[in-house]
């Protein structure tokens, strides 16, 4: 795997942070165009999501602390980006190692999400 270029890596982490602010992440239409229409998700609690689940979601508290720490894009080969970072909470519960995969398609779309657990 190779670094992505700057430009790309920046691309990237604002969509990443995107699905983080509310305004956004339950903004059907933005959600609609960003993931993949195979979007798998593997949730902190273990539980799996599909693109129509994550779609369906209703608005919640989204409690995060930017920037993203440890954000790393790497490219996987052309076209699919690997995104890595550590989600943490501001209230101190709930921090994730996160992992991302994107494609572009001609544009970036999210095709895979997992959080596992960790601690601080």
């Amino acid at each position: 795997m190779m670094e992505l270029a700057h430009d790309e890596a920046l691309t990237l982490q604002a969509m990443e942070e995107a699905l983080w602010r509310p305004e956004t992440r339950f903004d059907r239409r933005y959600m609609d165009a960003v993931l993949a229409d195979n979007f798998y998700e593997v949730g902190l609690s273990g539980r799996t999501y599909s693109r129509e689940d994550t779609l369906e979601l209703p608005p919640l508290d989204i409690d995060i602390t930017f920037p993203l720490v440890g954000f790393q894009a790497l490219a996987i080969c052309d076209d699919v980006a690997l995104v890595t970072y550590t989600s943490m909470p501001a209230r101190g519960r709930g921090v994730a190692l996160r992992s991302s995969v994107w494609v572009n398609d001609g544009r970036w779309r999210l095709r895979y999400h997992q959080a596992t657990p960790t601690e601080v």
